[in-house]
């Protein structure tokens, strides 16, 4: 070592488990923005729900699952109408079940699930960038796996939950960090 370098104090994770954390952490706080409204507004984001239904039935070209609303657009209907409509919408054209509204409880109880999930997937893949833990790794890996079986952010959430998981643990890079030690 020269007089001129400086020392390092900390080895710089490999490029796929950077990657790997930071989009973990874009995909955690991006849930937790897409579930503060329905945690905060639970019937407003159920009026919305149900507007959107009720447009989606309207536009599509099925005439079988169209909707009187008499005359509005689905935009324009009051929201106790447009929660009650939503029970008219058929979802097959020869069976008798229809669509409902979910109540003002599973909404919210969807949102606070969605803020828990994506502030341990930020929180915790900000953790590993810094700390290069295998227990915190394996508690990102854990919010991951959640992440896939509550996609908040749709497809994008299983394929950043994928690559975290594999970046994690799978990855020649992950096993060099982490690898296994004997007992």
């Amino acid at each position: 070592m020269t007089e001129d370098s400086a020392p390092q104090t900390a080895a710089r994770p490999p490029a796929i488990v950077r990657v790997a954390c930071i989009l973990l952490m874009v995909l955690g706080f991006g849930s937790v923005a897409i579930s503060l409204t329905p945690a905060a507004d639970p019937a407003g984001a159920r009026c919305n729900l149900s507007r959107d239904r009720l447009n989606r039935a309207n536009t599509d070209k099925k005439t079988w699952n169209n909707v009187d609303t008499g005359g509005r657009k689905a935009k324009d209907v009051p929201c106790a109408d447009a929660v009650r409509l939503v029970s008219q919408i058929r979802l097959s054209q020869k069976g008798t079940k229809t669509d409902s509204a979910p109540s003002e409880t599973a909404v919210r109880v969807q949102g606070l699930l969605g803020i828990v999930l994506g502030l341990g997937q930020g929180v915790t893949g900000s953790l590993v960038l810094r700390k290069m833990d295998r227990q915190l790794r394996n508690t990102a890996v854990g919010f991951a796996a959640f992440g896939l079986v509550f996609p908040v952010l749709g497809p994008l959430s299983f394929g950043i939950a994928f690559f975290a998981i594999y970046a994690l643990v799978f990855s020649f890079q992950a096993k060099a960090v982490w690898g296994r030690k004997a007992s």
